[in-house]
């Protein structure tokens, strides 16, 4: 997981500078702590899908960008996980965060249910 967080922070900074912005000004847009956003870039803290799909508009990469190129190929990905990645690249910020936040609470119920 460390190498992930690594490849994925240096394609945070590349696409950051390539986009003329400061760790600052990207932070502020995202709605983070410059300190915070820093250490995603450093591969220190692991960005979150939300996060990612908005560093994604702000810098105008798609989300295959920052996570493939050897660690997850799109082809290697279901049909079904194609299909989301798709659809939320479409949606609003606020849509977004809702289908995430959905998605959170339906892997923590089965996680539940996995363990009982």
């Amino acid at each position: 997981m460390a190498e992930i967080r690594h490849v994925v922070g240096a394609r945070l900074r590349e696409a950051r500078v390539d986009a003329g912005l400061s760790q600052e000004a990207l932070a502020k847009k995202l709605g983070l702590s410059q300190v915070g956003y820093s250490g995603m870039e450093r591969g220190r803290t692991l960005i979150g899908i939300d996060v990612l799909l908005a560093v994604c508009q702000v810098v105008g990469r798609p989300v295959t960008y920052f996570v493939g190129g050897g660690m997850v190929e799109i082809g290697d990905l279901s049909d079904e996980t194609r299909a989301v990645v798709g659809l939320m690249e479409n949606l609003s910020q606020r849509e977004r965060d809702a289908v995430l936040g959905y998605t959170r609470f339906v892997a923590q119920e089965s996680a539940k249910e996995f363990d009982e």
